[in-house]
């Protein structure tokens, strides 16, 4: 089967593309060309964007690929343009996200609980399911989305309260305190980035796929104190941190204002809990395979391999947040 992969050579992209040609596929990754890539043997490469309105609908028209797994689709007119290009796919695979769950408190959604989108991004990726679903009911578009938890692993950094950055990882390593917002009971729900990959490998083609939405993240659902507990383990050091109430960073930020390094995604971590129901998933024969630890130390090595791990001192951010704390507690 010839399969066209929209994206395809950042985070998850490149995984599923070695995927599908270890999987006998022949694959042609559509892109902007400005992301550096080795791709494998044989992978045709098109330099489209999509932002530029007909651009893809016509390089899809002159190549006419089998099925579809795209990385990349934001807004509704992203998704309209592959339809009206190409609406006997044998199948088009949506990378949507489990953020369109909004706030879920202490629940863990699955497929059929209301969506609550909250910004562009999510009411973009809602368009876009919303668009998918009627055309596969209408026209019988053979269409499956998966909403993709939090994917880490090598190329890409990992999650921090600053967002996901590396410096962190230097402070554990030097006995530096880090920083977990709001109780550390916090509830994240990673997937490594090649389960994440086999995912939408697994689903290609699968008749019984079609017209379904699957939430997609591992088999484990961490606190944050397991979180940096995991990450302590791998590097093989006692975890220092401090703890700081979720509203501190709504109301601190003065205190990184001009800094490289910006901590307002603290509160963002704790006010969107992540944790989903995984079940459909695994009645079509889906697990995951990597530990989080497991995962942790590939991403490091990775990290490590490609120097982008950056050197940590005693007046990072860190150090700043925590002394005018202490300062304010009379500590």
């Amino acid at each position: 089967m010839l399969v066209a992969v929209i994206g395809g050579t950042r985070h998850i992209g490149p995984a599923i593309v070695r995927l599908l040609v270890e999987a006998g596929h022949q694959v042609a990754v559509y892109n902007r060309g400005r992301t550096p890539a080795q791709l494998p043997s044989g992978v045709q490469r098109f330099v489209v964007d999509r932002k530029v309105p007909g651009q893809l609908a016509t390089a899809l028209r002159n190549h006419r690929p089998d099925a579809i797994i795209d990385m990349i689709g934001y807004v509704v007119q992203d998704v309209e343009e592959v339809y009206s290009a190409l609406p006997s796919l044998l199948h088009y695979v949506f990378c949507s996200t489990a953020a369109v769950y909004g706030r879920i408190g202490r629940t863990t959604p699955d497929e059929s609980t209301p969506v609550a989108p909250y910004d562009p991004y999510t009411f973009g990726k809602v368009a876009c399911e919303q668009f998918l679903t009627e055309k596969y009911h209408s026209s019988n578009f053979h269409t499956t989305i998966l909403r993709l938890a939090h994917p880490y692993g090598p190329r890409d950094h990992l999650l921090y309260t600053a967002g996901r950055e590396s410096l962190f990882v230097d402070r554990m390593r030097h006995g530096r305190p880090i920083i977990i917002p709001g109780s550390g009971q916090t509830r994240m729900h990673p997937i490594y980035v090649e389960d994440a990959a086999r995912a939408f490998v697994h689903i290609l083609g699968q008749p019984e796929c079609m017209g379904f939405i699957y939430n997609l993240a591992g088999e484990q659902i961490l606190t944050l104190d397991e979180y940096f507990a995991s990450i302590a383990r791998v590097l093989g050091v006692p975890l220092v941190a401090h703890k700081l109430p979720a509203n501190f960073f709504r109301d601190n930020a003065h205190l990184w204002a001009g800094r490289h390094r910006q901590f307002d995604f603290g509160a963002n971590w704790v006010n969107y809990e992540s944790a989903f129901d995984i079940s459909a998933l695994r009645r079509i024969g889906f697990r995951s395979h990597t530990d989080h630890d497991t995962g942790v130390a590939l991403t490091l090595q990775w990290l490590d391999s490609n120097h982008l791990i950056p050197q940590s001192s005693d007046e990072d951010e860190e150090d700043v947040i925590l002394t005018q704390t202490m300062h304010h507690r009379g500590v």
